[in-house]
């Protein structure tokens, strides 16, 4: 009997630590008004991490809930009422070394004690911790090149990289999470060891009403004929707003990069005719 019972109240106290509330929401998902009141929303952190964003949020709750001894103190009560005595974890209790007196019309209720394991679900100590964590990854830029896959060794080739501002969007222990990244820089890798960095993407020469092979402040002139491979990567600044509530900047930056572009460098070579290649289709370098 004194078993069953112990292992009942063990796991009530269990069930009793490992209840949590569920979130209350407003209509659009984020934290509630009675919530933010009483403290009820979890807080949420940001930081870079695998290239991304990581939100994590949690919530934390404390013991107090049953406890490891059942039964005691107070005044102690012997068979016949007349002991007395503070207990100590066990019911009942007169006087040390005192045969009891028996009465065999008294109704005699046996007492228990729970041994609780530190850290087991009936420990009253015990903190219950429940957390989320969530990755937000930012988009790739995509870049492309003047002339288009090819270079003439010793001209500028313009390179253009396109990125803009967007959000990624989730949810944190059943809250609305959202990221939302902002480009603040470009990093550029020809591929022959030259590097270069960037606070705009660039743009074509027709749209800087630039003739051809004009330098722009993303190009690059290859120094020798062969083939090489351009990477860029752009460098975003990132915020995030966890619950409805206000945004709050990320510390640091994070970058990600574009699928590398082949680029096949050549030699130019200049050969005077005395007509165009109309006039006299048979001339020298036509």
């Amino acid at each position: 009997m004194r078993t069953n019972v112990a292992i009942m109240i063990c796991f009530l106290t269990a069930l009793i630590v490992l209840t949590i509330p569920e979130p209350t929401l407003a209509a659009d998902g984020s934290c509630s008004r009675a919530d933010l009141q009483i403290g009820g929303c979890p807080e949420a952190n940001g930081a870079i991490n695998n290239g991304g964003v990581d939100l994590s949020a949690g919530y934390e709750t404390g013991g107090g809930q049953g406890s490891g001894n059942e039964a005691g103190g107070g005044a102690g009560s012997g068979a016949s009422g007349s002991g007395s005595g503070s207990g100590s974890g066990n019911a009942g209790g007169g006087q040390v070394g005192a045969a009891p007196v028996v009465d065999p019309l008294a109704f005699v209720r046996d007492d228990f004690t729970v041994n609780c394991i530190p850290g087991s679900p009936c420990d009253p100590n015990l903190v219950v911790r429940v957390s989320d964590l969530v990755n937000f990854q930012p988009a790739a830029p995509s870049q492309t090149m003047e002339p288009r896959g090819w270079s003439v060794a010793g001209l500028p080739a313009n390179f253009i990289a396109s990125a803009s501002e967007h959000s990624r969007t989730g949810a944190l222990l059943g809250y609305p999470a959202e990221v939302h990244f902002t480009p603040v820089g470009y990093r550029w890798s020809y591929g022959d060891g030259a590097q270069a960095s960037t606070n705009s993407g660039g743009a074509t020469w027709a749209a800087l009403g630039l003739p051809e092979f004009s330098d722009t402040a993303t190009s690059h002139a290859f120094a020798s004929p062969g083939s090489y491979a351009v990477v860029v990567a752009v460098v975003y600044s990132a915020e995030y707003r966890f619950a409805g509530l206000a945004w709050r900047p990320v510390q640091g930056t994070l970058s990600t990069s574009a699928s590398p572009l082949g680029v096949i460098v050549g030699n130019a070579q200049t050969v005077l005719v005395n007509r165009e290649c109309t006039t006299n289709p048979a001339g020298p370098g036509c």
